[in-house]
């Protein structure tokens, strides 16, 4: 069809022109305006050029990448509710328009031969679709930009890399070794190569700003970031690393420091080495040593991970940590969680499901800034009343609990857009949702309430709740 415009403009170029331009901007329009999902195996043949658009989509942004951090997490927790004994792997590339949407998403899952393959692709490729077809981060930077990110959904489960960076990037030993123009190269994966040792080949790349080395046999680790002075990220997962066992010079570089699922037992010194790291990622890790000590000099740490770490107490330390931002402790065994976490006066994400809390602290309205509240898969039965305080509260999920009665404290927030009461013990539909005049989306699934003729018994209520454009999941 465009070979057919272009000859009508070249003939005909003052009458057909605006005509010409209008049918190709519908056409424009029809074929970007839902995100396109692939798996990477599969991208080729449904036309899509991988290092071609990695090549479009080279900027970054931080703000951004938080906002589809969550979005990953929370398709991951409705796609695969209950985490696996034998784990899956899923690997994703987001791409990002200038305006903030979402036009490609390319993904690889792994899992052992438990699963039906082509089921669990499917799968995750319709709860990827689900999550960001339409989905746009808020306030976007005007660039168009990638993110890359993994999770591990259940036991570890790695997932290599297959996709290549174009000439920016070495994925094996022998790829690093014949680099000619090595100043080009800004990424090195050397995921899952059974190395013990870091390869000196690392130092070739002066300008290397992502190190990758996951899922090796490493149990000692000694970088010397002088000679790698822009490197960024350093993703160390899935190795043997014990306490002592990362060595790293002083450094003004690093950002992001990945050490989950290796053997540590605390918070390693070698982090008090990064002047300038913002993301220190610890899950999967026993952290049984952890102690108010374990988080000194650690103040500009933004995003904090201890996802799975066998936490039982969480140290009233927690508050040296003024910068943070982005707090995850999902399966965990804390009943309670410290008063001094209320003192993190810059926490915007605080996720803390899959533990045993009975309670939230009294003083949770210290917390602000908090928009995004994960608290589902607890015993919580009720909410601290100076709760109503969180007015920047956007996310709030409380599933999985305890609740008899709806905390009443709920119908105070004016800037709650979703609203997870799913799994709780209501018995009967709480009318006081009814008082609820701002919300998008509301899920009450798995109550006892909940039943087949659920849309009859309580057609009025779902019917003033869809009144106000709430959308209800029941």
């Amino acid at each position: 069809m465009t070979k057919f415009l272009v000859v009508i403009l070249s003939t005909y170029p003052f009458v057909m022109k605006s005509i010409c331009t209008l049918i190709l901007s519908i056409c424009f329009l029809q074929v970007h305006a839902q995100t396109r999902v692939a798996w990477s195996k599969d991208a080729a043949a449904k036309g899509i050029d991988i290092i071609k658009i990695s090549n479009a989509y080279d900027g970054s942004s931080k703000e951004s990448s938080k906002a589809i951090f969550d979005q990953v997490d929370k398709m991951a927790k409705i796609a695969f509710p209950v985490a696996p004994s034998t784990g899956i792997g899923l690997f994703l590339q987001v791409f990002v328009n200038a305006s903030g949407e979402t036009d490609y998403v390319i993904f690889d899952v792994q899992a052992n031969e438990k699963y039906n393959q082509d089921s669990l692709r499917k799968l995750t490729e319709n709860a990827l679709f689900e999550h960001f077809n339409g989905f746009k981060v808020a306030n976007p930077s005007g660039k168009a930009f990638q993110l890359t990110t993994v999770r591990n959904i259940g036991k570890q489960q790695f997932v290599r890399r297959d996709v290549k960076r174009s000439d920016s990037s070495v994925v094996d030993i022998k790829s690093a070794l014949s680099v000619i123009d090595t100043l080009k190269i800004k990424y090195i994966y050397l995921n899952q190569l059974e190395l013990q040792t870091v390869p000196d080949v690392i130092y070739r790349f002066r300008n290397a700003e992502e190190l990758y080395l996951g899922g090796n046999e490493l149990k000692t680790i000694s970088i010397d970031m002088k000679r790698l002075p822009k490197l960024r990220q350093l993703h160390l997962q899935g190795n043997q690393i014990g306490n002592e066992g990362l060595k790293l010079t002083k450094n003004a570089s690093l950002d992001l420091l990945n050490l989950k699922d290796n053997k540590l037992t605390n918070i390693p010194t070698a982090a008090r080495k990064c002047k300038k790291l913002t993301a220190l990622w610890l899950g999967g890790n026993a952290l049984t040593e952890l102690s108010s000590g374990s988080f000194r000099r650690l103040k500009q740490v933004r995003d904090l991970n201890f996802y799975r770490s066998d936490i039982a107490v969480l140290p009233k330390g927690i508050k040296k940590m003024k910068n943070l931002e982005v707090l995850d402790l999902y399966y965990n065994k804390l009943e309670l969680l410290p008063e001094s976490i209320t003192k993190l006066k810059r926490l915007t994400h605080l996720a803390v499901s899959y533990n045993q809390l009975t309670a939230l602290p009294a003083k949770i309205n210290k917390l602000q800034k908090v928009h995004t509240l994960y608290a589902h898969h607890n015993h919580l039965s009720k909410l601290p009343k100076q709760i109503v305080e969180m007015q920047n509260l956007a996310i709030l999920d409380l599933g999985y609990n305890w609740f008899t009665n709806f905390p009443a404290e709920l119908i105070s927030f004016t800037n709650l857009k979703e609203l997870d009461l799913s799994s709780n013990n209501f018995p009967d539909f709480p009318e006081q949702l009814l008082k609820i005049n701002k919300l998008d989306k509301l899920y009450l699934r798995g109550n006892p309430f909940v039943k087949e003729n659920t849309e009859q018994k309580y057609s009025q209520q779902l019917g003033l709740l869809k009144s106000k454009n709430i959308e209800v999941f029941y």
